[in-house]
């Protein structure tokens, strides 16, 4: 949504404009631009600069496109481009990422120019119908003339602008220092940006075109002066939207590394710095079963709520989804950024009412120490990121500080995933069954099917480890499609050998029942494996129920109408009601 807005408003400016990375590749240009240089702006995107515009090569142009990108200092200066004989004023931004640049047709300006030089007739009908404001002073900078456009611009008739000074109409942020007066007496043209006064007392940013020229053996200096407060709202919101949230108006992962650097370069040698991942709890949960739209009023309550607790020095930003991170000066080191862990905490404690439900929404918190746990701001959240994990493992709602070992444990469970990849393949997984007995006649009446991994090297591995990796990769979705299968298969030959009939459960993630092929799945299960439908049950949890009320409640109808048994697991540890038992046409609690 934030580079549609971007796209937009880059297609509404007046001026043509491009923008390159640091390779001189195209990676935007808007239709004007495009169309400057004859090119589909669409098909110069990925292609460079000079590919695009050949012209440019051994052009003033690009030595200033090239001084920019190398110095990192924005520059501004106007110049003749031949292939359309059109005089052009440029400015180039340049950035971390790039340059960014911005032109337009000033042919007027100079027509009007070389007008004053070749009719004094002509110039006074051009000064007062330029769409600029006009200004003309003495070497005293006493104002001698003004066009229409700039006794409208600024609020003076023009007898009051002849009673005034340059220095009258600006508002002190400029010096006019000798070198100014050198290079134009050098006949150059200069392009400053000053803030302008109007009679009211308003100021107003803009682009000032200063020359001199000579009239009588006198000396005067001709300033256009063109009020760029648009263009400058629009700079501004498009670096608003490059640099923050657009939900909660947080600063973003591009402005975060910035800000968090800025926080290290100035601490003290004896102080820290602390920097946070917030995760919040169950915020999915929340998301499933109240919608997006209340999801996103959650976010920006608890982004106000976190902005209350941290100082104005501290940095907060949002990464995305229901991610935070807070950075602070600690005086006091690891005591300081526990107090600001607790009030962090303490914050989400209170009730925050979602379409009429008061809903605690906790978090958890990794916190690393700059400089004890790493000396670069990736090394930091990479620690606090992982501290983050260790406090939801640990029970959610708490915070933790990161310690060498957690990476080892990090270390550990990439390692899990990369084995867990090939393992269904490599046929290292097996099942192990649970009986269920009935307490009246201690017979067994069903057992319920549990995964178990049987890794080549470490034995078998808990299920604590791997089922939350396997959730999150979405290998959950194939293993889940096998577990189905060989409990069948397995229950089929136990009934055989008991000579009677025995129910089986089997678990069923939420990612499987998202699959819109998984009752056709289980339909192929029970034909394959011969058992009555009657003696399966699919376990399935709350979440998974409300994840998408409609597309579920039409997939367990299908599967109870196959006859399977469907149960509902650990029921109300979510934020469903009583009421979705009514939904769902479900056998067992």
């Amino acid at each position: 949504k934030s580079q549609q807005q971007m796209q937009i408003m880059l297609e509404s400016i007046g001026d043509a404009f491009f923008a390159v990375d640091r390779a001189w590749r195209v990676t935007y240009a808007n239709r004007k631009a495009g169309h400057f240089v004859n090119v589909d702006a669409s098909l110069a995107i990925g292609r460079n600069l000079l590919e695009v515009a050949p012209d440019l090569q051994g052009s003033p142009s690009l030595a200033f496109y090239q001084q920019a990108m190398e110095s990192g200092v924005a520059c501004a200066f106007e110049t003749f481009w031949e292939p359309s004989s059109t005089w052009v004023e440029v400015r180039a931004y340049p950035s971390e990422d790039g340059l960014a640049v911005y032109f337009h047709d000033i042919n007027f300006k100079h027509q009007a120019s070389q007008a004053l030089q070749k009719s004094e007739h002509r110039f006074r009908s051009l000064f007062q119908q330029a769409a600029d404001s006009i200004v003309i002073a003495d070497r005293e900078l006493r104002i001698v003339a003004a066009n229409g456009r700039a006794c409208s611009n600024f609020g003076y008739t023009e007898a009051e602008f002849l009673q005034l000074r340059v220095p009258d109409i600006d508002s002190g942020s400029y010096l006019y220092t000798p070198d100014l007066e050198l290079a134009l007496a050098d006949g150059q043209t200069q392009l400053l940006r000053i803030t302008k006064r109007r009679k009211d007392g308003s100021t107003f940013p803009a682009d000032v075109h200063i020359s001199r020229f000579e009239d009588g053996g006198k000396e005067y200096f001709q300033a256009l002066i063109r009020d760029v407060t648009e263009h400058e709202e629009t700079q501004n919101r498009l670096r608003e939207l490059a640099t923050h949230d657009t939900l909660t108006g947080l600063p973003n992962r591009a402005l975060l590394g910035e800000r968090v650097q800025r926080l290290f370069d100035t601490c003290p040698a004896d102080a820290t710095v602390a920097t946070m991942f917030l995760d919040l709890d169950r915020f999915k949960e929340v998301n499933d079963s109240f919608g997006h739209e209340f999801g996103d009023v959650l976010l920006c309550e608890v982004a106000a709520r976190l902005r209350r607790v941290i100082r104005p020095t501290d940095v907060i930003a949002r990464l995305g989804g229901d991610e935070f991170v807070i950075a602070a000066h600690c005086a006091n080191g690891k005591n300081a950024a526990a107090r600001i862990g607790e009030k962090l905490l303490d914050v989400l404690t209170a009730p925050i009412t979602i379409a009429g439900h008061d809903v605690i929404i906790g978090a958890s918190i990794g916190i690393s120490l700059y400089p004890s746990d790493g000396k670069s701001k990736e090394q930091l959240f990479q620690a606090a990121d992982t501290a983050m994990y260790r406090a939801k493992a640990a029970g959610r709602n708490r915070y933790r500080f990161f310690e060498p070992e957690m990476a080892f444990a990090t270390r550990e469970r990439m390692a899990l995933e990369t084995s867990l990849r090939p393992a269904l393949a490599r046929g290292e997984f097996e099942l192990h069954y649970q009986p269920r007995i009935n307490l009246r006649s201690m017979e067994m009446v069903g057992v319920e099917a549990l995964l178990r991994w049987n890794h080549p090297e470490r034995g078998l591995v808990s299920p604590a480890q791997f089922i939350p990796i396997a959730e999150e990769t979405g290998l959950i979705v194939p293993i889940g499609r096998w577990v189905l299968f060989e409990a069948c298969m397995q229950t089929q030959r136990l009934m055989r050998e008991f000579g009677r009939e025995i129910c089986v459960s089997v678990n069923v993630s939420a990612r499987q029942l998202a699959q819109p092929s998984f009752a056709g799945e289980v339909r192929q299960a029970l034909r394959e494996s011969g058992i009555a439908p009657h003696c399966l049950e699919l376990e399935l949890t709350e979440s998974a129920l409300i994840a998408d009320i409609e597309r579920t409640a039409l997939m367990l109808r299908e599967l109870h109408e196959l006859g399977v048994k469907l149960a509902v697991d650990d029921f109300g540890t979510g934020y469903s009601s009583l009421a979705y038992l009514r939904t769902f046409p479900i056998d067992v609690l």
